[in-house]
């Protein structure tokens, strides 16, 4: 028995012994290095805006200028603060320009920060991606247009929107498949719009200013005699694209362009903060040409207005639980209700824009914008079957971070459909944003007053456009 016991004994330890060398034997898992793990994430998620020049406040784009940040970095993929995306990942459809991190690669940057955040091999080093300067789009452009002047912005003050004016260049149409406004001065533009116009007949332009038929410079939008935007094709073709802080690059598929018509002119709309000192802006517009025969028109509404090829009829806004009419007439010009203003510590105020489809569209990105008060914006289709689809929800509405959402893939909607964007706005003490919970909120261009705009891109599907495009040179 006693020798039984100890064969027992001996066979046990044995097997304890070979269990424990074989778990100290194995190779632990490789701790991620920069080199090889983290500088990939960096050049395709953040590198875009951290390097110099651009709107972040440090660059990405070597070890050296990481790792100071490494543990803050950290902090902030974990929160998902970085990079900043609004849209709700649990509802709407997929976004092709979405940039948020995969867990697996939030997981891989705090692993390797909590090892202390190790450069590695400089051979597994990926190629550190190059930018066109001054440009956020990865290229130079094919073409650039700057406001026609530097514009001068007073130290103090209120500005309307301010109002320049250029011929569009081109002796045939164009179509851009790619447009990006670029500021000259980012601290003091507060957030600008480029629309295509025809000038009024008896008007003149005179140092990229246009003097009225009574001889007064049109120079903001409350100037009587501004030109208009109707009549520059199918509704929604005169607006070019928008910049405000995160967006202000459109880029559209490559048979899908955004129509800049020859012999009309360039509607400069831009609206400056000042800054506490007298600045300067001369802002620009890059243009990248389609490369492929273009097949239809991208045309930008916001919900509650008519879209397709329909310039009459009615659309809804409700606010407060009321219908407000906006009506189009024959001439193309909304005639719509006044909004009522937020009352003071509303909470949860919501204003929600239907528009009909009268007829087959194909939707490609939606774009919220709203002020201090934005809470949140949520697109909605109603199919004409009656079923509803949320395609688009931000949740979390952030002023600083306000983006074109793409959808990966286009989204046809035939006739009988319906669009309903739902916007909620925070006029109490709760949001920190807020300068007054205890006044009213008025609807105009102030950040301290709102906006209501849920713009949506789309084509008509019967609206064919044969255009073949030809080489351009870069040009200037």
């Amino acid at each position: 028995m006693k020798r039984l016991l100890a064969v027992v004994a001996f066979a046990l330890a044995v097997a304890v012994i070979g269990s424990t060398t074989a778990h100290t034997v194995e190779p632990p898992s490789a701790q991620p290095t920069f080199t090889k793990d983290i500088a990939a994430i960096m050049f395709n998620h953040c590198a875009q805006c951290h390097r110099p020049g651009e709107v972040a406040p440090m660059s990405l784009l070597s070890y050296e200028d990481v790792r100071p940040w490494a543990r803050a970095i950290k902090n902030k993929v974990v929160s998902r603060e970085m990079p900043p995306w609004g849209a709700d990942p649990d509802q709407g459809r997929k976004m092709r320009n979405d940039p948020s991190l995969s867990k697996a690669q939030i997981d891989t940057i705090v692993a390797w920060v909590d090892a202390g955040a190790p450069r590695g091999d400089a051979a597994d080093l990926p190629t550190v991606p190059t930018f066109a300067e001054g440009w956020t789009y990865g290229r130079e452009p094919d073409y650039i247009l700057e406001m026609p002047v530097e514009f001068d912005v007073p130290a103090e003050g209120e500005l309307g929107v301010q109002m320049f004016y250029s011929k569009v260049p081109f002796t045939e149409d164009r179509f851009a498949e790619v447009l990006e406004i670029r500021p000259g001065n980012r601290a003091a533009v507060h957030h600008a719009g480029v629309f295509i116009v025809d000038i009024p007949e008896g008007t003149t332009l005179v140092n990229g200013r246009l003097i009225g038929k009574d001889g007064n410079v049109i120079a903001d939008r409350e100037s009587p005699g501004l030109p208009s935007t109707q009549g520059m094709g199918l509704p929604g073709a005169s607006k070019l694209l928008s910049w405000v802080p995160g967006r202000g690059v459109d880029a559209h598929r490559p048979h899908v362009g955004k129509r800049i018509p020859a012999g009309k002119y360039i509607n400069w709309q831009v609206h400056y903060n000042p800054t506490g000192k007298a600045e300067k802006d001369r802002t620009r517009l890059g243009i990248w040409f389609n490369k492929v025969p273009v097949t239809h028109e991208v045309l930008i509404r916001q919900a509650g207005d008519p879209i397709a090829t329909n310039r009459n009829g009615t659309a809804l806004y409700r606010a407060e639980g009321k219908e407000i009419g906006y009506t189009y007439g024959g001439d193309g010009r909304a005639r719509r209700a006044p909004t009522p203003n937020i009352p003071p510590y509303q909470e949860h105020w919501e204003i929600i824009g239907i528009t009909p489809v009268t007829e087959p569209i194909t939707l490609y990105a939606m774009s919220p914008h709203m002020h201090l008060r934005g809470k949140s914006l949520k697109w909605i289709v109603t199919w004409p079957d009656g079923r509803d689809e949320v395609i688009l929800n931000v949740p979390n509405f952030d002023f600083n971070w306000q983006f074109n959402y793409e959808l990966e893939e286009p989204l046809k909607l035939p006739a009988g459909s319906k669009i309903t964007a739902i916007g909620v706005y925070d006029n109490s003490p709760k949001n920190r944003w807020n300068p007054a919970p205890h006044l009213p909120v008025y609807w105009s261009e102030q950040s301290w007053d709102e906006m209501y705009q849920a713009f949506t891109e789309y084509s008509v599907d019967s609206q064919l456009v044969i255009a073949v495009p030809r080489q351009t040179s870069q040009q200037q």
